[in-house]
């Protein structure tokens, strides 16, 4: 009886553990995805994209030590690689390069938000 015990308060933690975990990771690329397309917007509309680029990579530089302990670090570094060019191609006037990295990060971000949910895949 003891080890029925042991093992469902076992069971108990895990899940709850993988659902903080799930809830960080959708809440922090929900905030990321909305300052990207804010940063889209800024872009098309000749505002200044850069200021919205920075406070972007502010969040993930506040949130990626969390990250880092529920997702793939490589899947990490692509998302600051993006950043990095994305605050670069903020500022010129450059829209093939700046459009090509903005749909990148969303893609990426969309990858991790989605690789975090529990399917068959994920399981085998």
């Amino acid at each position: 009886m003891k080890r029925l015990i042991s093992a469902g308060i076992l069971l108990a933690f895990v899940v709850a553990a993988y659902l903080s975990s799930l809830i960080y990771i959708r809440k922090t690329c929900d905030e990321t995805i909305e300052l990207v397309k804010q940063c889209e917007a800024d872009y098309k509309e000749g505002k200044n994209a850069y200021q919205t680029a920075e406070k972007i990579d502010e969040i993930w530089v506040d949130k990626e030590q969390t990250l880092s302990f529920f997702v793939n670090h490589d899947r990490i570094d692509e998302v600051e690689l993006e950043l990095s060019s994305l605050l670069l191609y903020s500022g010129t006037d450059n829209e093939i390069l700046f459009y090509e990295h903005i749909e990148t990060l969303k893609m990426l971000l969309y990858q991790i938000k989605e690789d975090s949910m529990i399917n068959a895949h994920a399981i085998f």
